[in-house]
């Protein structure tokens, strides 16, 4: 369960920004309170939390929700659960993995329409066999089966993605229509908001970090740039 000792000395200068949490767990909003008081982002996720526990976790002060649908409750017509919470309370931001399989493209399209490229991120949830190929790889103790569109366990259970952000930013697009400056605002601007860093990252300006991403005019990485230096490209 949380502790209040458990998290002494977290904060973003000892290296701790991004916290997922269960709210429902007990001690979980004092943590949650304490956190918050130390500039650290506090993510609803993992959790079978009720629509209500997952509001008072939002009134604590949590502003993320850790890959809708995913590791939660099925969203319900009687009992929205975190899933409802997060699409409905203006406060958090929310994480998806757009690869068409931890989410249906539906899906992707319904929650773009609640909550637009201000409150959603994508992410990948990535495991360690992205871009390897199909075949059997390790997560931790387990095999996981990877083919050429998914990463499961021997059970079917999908054990992370093999989604890398450029598909992601791509799908979004094509599952959604939405606009090219849209989707790159979910990788970009408003991630770097949740993080308190938008003041610093998150956009090419005066005194941004200079770390880049170029695309192709097909979206597909081309290299990348951190603090100014080339450090990958595909040529």
């Amino acid at each position: 369960n949380p502790s209040l000792d458990a998290v002494v000395g977290w904060s973003p200068q000892t290296g701790v920004r991004l916290v997922t949490l269960a709210p429902e767990l007990p001690g979980a909003l004092p943590v949650i309170e304490e956190l918050v008081d130390r500039g650290v982002l506090v993510s609803c996720g993992h959790s079978t939390a009720t629509y209500d526990e997952t509001a008072a976790a939002f009134d604590a002060g949590a502003r993320y929700g850790t890959h809708l649908f995913n590791a939660m409750p099925a969203l319900h017509h009687r009992e929205p659960a975190l899933p409802g919470a997060l699409l409905t309370d203006p406060r958090p931001m929310v994480g998806l993995i757009a690869d068409g399989i931890h989410t249906h493209p539906a899906v992707v399209s319904l929650v773009w329409q609640a909550l637009g490229p201000e409150r959603l991120n994508l992410v990948t949830d990535a495991m360690a066999a992205l871009g390897m190929g199909p075949g059997t790889h390790l997560l931790g103790d387990f095999d996981v089966i990877v083919d050429d569109s998914s990463a499961r366990l021997a059970d079917g259970t999908l054990a992370g993605s093999i989604l890398a952000m450029d598909q992601a930013v791509r799908n979004l697009i094509r599952f959604t229509g939405c606009s090219l400056p849209e989707a790159l605002a979910t990788v970009t601007t408003t991630p770097a908001r949740a993080l308190g860093l938008d003041c610093e990252r998150g956009q090419i300006a005066p005194g941004y970090v200079a770390d880049l991403v170029l695309l192709t005019p097909d979206l597909e990485v081309r290299g990348t740039v951190v603090g100014g230096e080339l450090v990958y490209t595909t040529e």
